[in-house]
Formats: C-alpha cells, structure tokens, sequence
C-alpha cells in the first residue's frame, strides 16, 4: 500500500513540476530572482547614430537617447526602434529591428538614419551555435544585391553570407556595392555562437542629389 501512495505521489508530482515549468520557464525563474539576475542577465546592447541622435525603444519600452547602452538584459527576441531627432515633418522615418539576444553576449547597433528608408551601417549580434573547438559562425545579410563580401581581404560572396565557419578571434569585414557607400567593420568571432551581421549602404549621391540637396 505504502508503494502505490509513493508511486502516485511521485507521478502527480512530475505532472505539477511539468505544468510549472511549461508555464514558467526556469530560465525566467531564475533571471527574476534578485541575487542572481544580475549574473544571469548579462546581456548587453550598445546603440549609436553617427550624424545625429535618434530616440530608442526597445519592446516599446523608452531607453532614451543615443549614444545608450543598455545592460543586465535577459536573453530572448527583441525588437529596436529608432526615431531620429529632427524638425516635425522631416524626411526621416521611423525604423524597427529585430534581434535575438544570447547569454553573455554584446550586441551594437551603429547605424546612420537618412531620409526616407536609408540607413548605413550594421547590427551586430550573437546566437548560440554548435561549433568547432575554437571555431564559430558568421552570417551576412544587407539591402543591395549586388553586393561583394570580403573576409580579411579574401573574397567571399555575393548579396550575403550564411553559417560560414570562421577561427575564433577578430576578423575584418568588407562590403563593396556598385553604386553604394562600402562598409569595413571588424568582427570577433566566438567559440560555439553564430555572429549575425546586418548591413544597410546609403546610395552613393549622384550630381543632381547633391544639387537638389543644396537648393533645399
């Protein structure tokens, strides 16, 4: 009789702990609990706008002003917007990001907001990969198709790059487009994540833009 109640207690405590963990995670369990968020919650994320200063939400949360770096994140999916600081009735557009941030991980946004939809720079962030011992992962995605992918100065690819396998430590990027501004950015690749590489190119200004630009 004593095992039967030892067996049932036993199995109606797994069905309790698995309706728990299915409805509250561990992960967020513990990233909540006072003494250890913040070494659970270490995620951090840098955004900067060159030529200017735009105004940041992250999940419709207002972080203020850029140059900002937010700290003690936990992991998940985010979404970033930016609004450029300018007049009322400005060409400039509100903009909004998606990104995956890891454990133990930095992420930066270093972008310039132009008129309308154009952007130049990148988004950086890291997601968890198997990997090789000292080796990682590097994806490229950017707006022009037509773009030439450079890997310390060895020619790679075109329009993008996905889960190219890379030795740890720093690397150096460039991204060459006909017609377009090129981007050079150095990168660390690390053991066992994958580093997404984001990468808007401003239209290199034709004579009649720069006109145009003048007369406004």
């Amino acid at each position: 009789m004593k095992k039967i109640k030892t067996a049932i207690i036993i199995i109606v405590s797994i069905v309790v702990l698995s309706v728990l963990f299915y409805f509250f995670p561990p992960s967020k369990l513990i990233g909540k609990l006072p003494f250890l968020n913040r070494f659970y919650n270490n995620t951090t994320l840098e955004v900067v706008v060159q030529n200017g200063k735009a105004k940041v939400q992250i999940n419709e949360k207002d972080e203020g002003e850029t140059p900002v770096t937010i700290e003690d994140l936990p992991e998940g999916k985010y979404v970033v917007d930016l609004e450029r600081i300018a007049p009322e009735n400005s060409f400039y557009k509100k903009h909004s990001f998606n990104i995956e941030l890891a454990k133990n991980t930095s992420a930066r946004i270093d972008l310039e907001i132009g008129p309308e939809e154009l952007l130049h720079g990148t988004i950086l962030y890291y997601t968890p990969m198997r990997s090789p011992a000292e080796k990682g992962f590097l994806t490229i995605t950017g707006n022009s198709s037509d773009a030439k992918i450079y890997v310390d100065k060895e020619f790679m690819n075109r329009s993008s790059i996905t889960n190219l396998e890379l030795t740890e430590g720093e690397h150096k990027i460039r991204i060459e487009s006909e017609g377009y501004l090129p981007i050079e950015i150095p990168i660390l690749v690390r053991e066992k994540y994958q580093l997404n590489l984001k990468v808007y190119q401003f239209p290199i200004p034709t004579t009649e833009d720069i006109v145009e630009a003048n007369e406004v």
